[in-house]
């Protein structure tokens, strides 16, 4: 064959490789350059691809440095269409390995890259702008598509790992329209022989889903702790077969540990516990993993400083299939300060049972409709009736039928809010039929989280004796009054501490004042007798009762303008420090 006829046969079988290679290249939509990546990132089955060289009878590298390689295997390839067939075959395998790979990254959302760290060309998988929402071309499209205040950070990063020559791992937020997305991006990276980098390979993937879940894992467990902290509530974890603990890190504290500071052990656990409990809760436990007994118990701790805290703790056994007990999860909450409440509690209901009981007063709760819920002794005496009979009763059944009226009304006004308390005297009507007095204070008991009316607290105080004393002083005061009136006398009062000068009806008819006005104010008192100065007046007075027992003073009353001659008989009353406070007597006519 002469030199000109295999050099146009050379040129032919190159120039078939060449379409072939644009086949190839335009079959995967990429260029012919591309085809010689695919030794690269595991894009085609390393198998085939040596069998396709082995077949071909040339160095497999051919696939990687491009036109060059391509012109020697077309070089020294023959014309047999036996090895062109089989090279076909390959080359098909090749493309549907590499539509394979495609399928598998759209489905898996996977982007793969390509960085020439040199000239800063990129080169992303088809599936890029589904990931980042725009198109990447240029390596300016990627660093736009990431978030502002990302950039940085992942600058840095890919900077220290070309300055190592190590793997690149990284992850950063892009935005896609409203959208906020996490990618994750791991990448190797190809250097030269003096071991300076040229490219990067990596791949990028959306783990939004990732971040978000974690986010809110984090954000839960915040709650829980807060949660546990703010209740004195920790929780734990007891691996029974290879008795290993777990204890969060409020389980830590309430008993006295710095959190995680070191390894909990079953031993550590009873040695807290005062000596006269474990036995207890050793039984307990005992119980809930041979038996599969609840497990719920109270127990006193000693911390470390000496003293004492309150615990309850409950645990649950989880068995296998044998029912063999494999694993206890619990929580301990300290109750040391609602111990300490019940105990005050029990402590406060005691005195008040022994005050409600032993009082010199009758004490009762009674419902809103007027029912004796719960009465004491001393009120069963006061009207007769004993504590069962009451409580079939209601206090409207006893009240004098005068005297109702009166305390319904006080009764509606607490009930609406209007007053906190009302105290009234009225008569109860006792089971022999006689009327006692009765002083009654009462006041509402109120739900203290919702605040609504539960039942009325009364205290009833017998006043029959008061009552009979003031029925005396008021007859006594009659009789001094029609005594003084059968000399053309009236009483008076003047209250030094108060101010207040009290008149009976008789003597504010000798001075003129109009009907019904029972009391005036010092200062118009004593304008009526025309008095300068109180303290003088007062002092002169006492002058006269450092003499005299009693003063009988000539005066003129000048309240309406036309004075009035009287005649006023003065008695002073001291406290027990000797100084006046009031000042009684009667006047009359002169």
């Amino acid at each position: 064959m002469s030199q000109t006829t295999f050099a146009a046969r050379l040129k032919g079988v190159l120039d078939t490789k060449r379409i072939m290679l644009k086949q190839v290249a335009e079959a995967l939509s990429v260029s012919p350059s591309a085809v010689h990546k695919w030794t690269r990132g595991g894009e085609i089955e390393y198998g085939n691809l040596r069998a396709l060289a082995d077949f071909l009878e040339v160095n497999w590298i051919w696939l990687r440095y491009g036109e060059e390689a391509v012109g020697d295997l077309e070089a020294a390839s023959n014309g047999d269409p036996h090895i062109r067939a089989i090279r076909q075959k390959h080359l098909t395998e090749i493309m549907e390995s590499e539509a394979r790979m495609k399928f598998a990254q759209e489905v898996s959302g996977i982007v793969t890259w390509e960085w020439n760290v040199l000239t800063d060309a990129v080169n992303y998988s088809s599936n890029a702008e589904k990931l980042f929402g725009r198109p990447i071309r240029l390596i300016e499209d990627f660093w736009a598509a990431v978030h502002p205040d990302d950039v940085a950070p992942l600058r840095a990063a890919l900077e220290a790992a070309l300055a190592r020559l190590t793997p690149y791992e990284a992850e950063f937020r892009v935005k896609v329209g409203d959208e906020v997305r996490w990618i994750a991006s791991r990448a190797t990276q190809v250097a030269d022989a003096d071991r300076r980098p040229l490219k990067m390979i990596g791949i990028s993937i959306d783990v939004t889903g990732r971040r978000l879940a974690e986010a809110a894992r984090r954000k839960s467990e915040a709650i829980l702790a807060k949660a546990q902290a703010i209740a004195h509530l920790g929780s734990w974890f007891w691996d029974i077969q290879n008795d290993d603990c777990a204890w969060s890190d409020e389980a830590y504290r309430i008993f006295g540990w710095e959190p995680q500071a070191f390894k909990v052990t079953m031993e550590r656990y009873f040695a807290s516990i005062v000596e006269e409990d474990r036995a207890r809760i050793d039984e307990a436990i005992r119980l809930a993993i041979e038996e599969g007994r609840p497990y719920a118990v109270d127990y006193t701790i000693a911390l470390p400083d000496g003293s004492h805290r309150a615990i309850h703790e409950e645990g649950e056994v989880e068995f296998d299939a044998t029912g063999r007990a494999l694993t206890m999860i619990g929580a301990s909450q300290d109750v040391t300060e609602r111990k300490l409440a019940e105990l005050a509690y029990r402590e406060s209901e005691e005195r008040f049972r022994e005050i409600f009981e032993q009082a010199a007063v009758g004490i009762a709760h009674v419902g809103l409709d007027g029912r004796w819920l719960k009465v004491n002794r001393k009120l069963a005496d006061i009207v007769g009736y004993g504590p069962a009979e009451l409580e079939s009763r209601s206090f409207q059944d006893l009240t004098h039928p005068d005297d109702l009226d009166e305390n319904l009304a006080q009764l509606d006004s607490l009930l609406s809010g209007a007053i906190a308390t009302y105290s009234i005297e009225k008569r109860f009507v006792k089971k022999n039929g006689e009327v006692v007095w009765v002083n009654v204070t009462t006041s509402l008991s109120r739900h203290p989280l919702t605040r609504e009316p539960l039942h009325l607290i009364t205290v009833i105080e017998d006043i029959s004796e008061k009552q009979l004393a003031r029925q005396r002083i008021e007859d006594a005061y009659r009789r001094s009054e029609l005594a003084l009136q059968s000399i053309g006398m009236a009483s008076w009062d003047w209250d030094l501490v108060d101010g207040r000068v009290t008149l009976s009806a008789a003597a504010a008819q000798l001075i003129g004042l109009p009907d019904g006005t029972a009391a005036l104010d010092e200062a118009t008192f004593l304008a009526g007798i025309r008095v300068a100065s109180r303290a003088q007046w007062l002092a002169s007075l006492d002058a006269i009762f450092a003499v005299s027992s009693r003063a009988q003073l000539d005066v003129s009353w000048h309240g309406d303008g036309r004075p009035v001659a009287l005649t006023f008989s003065v008695l002073p009353v001291r406290d027990a420090q000797g100084a006046m406070t009031r000042l009684i007597g009667a006047l009359g006519s002169r």
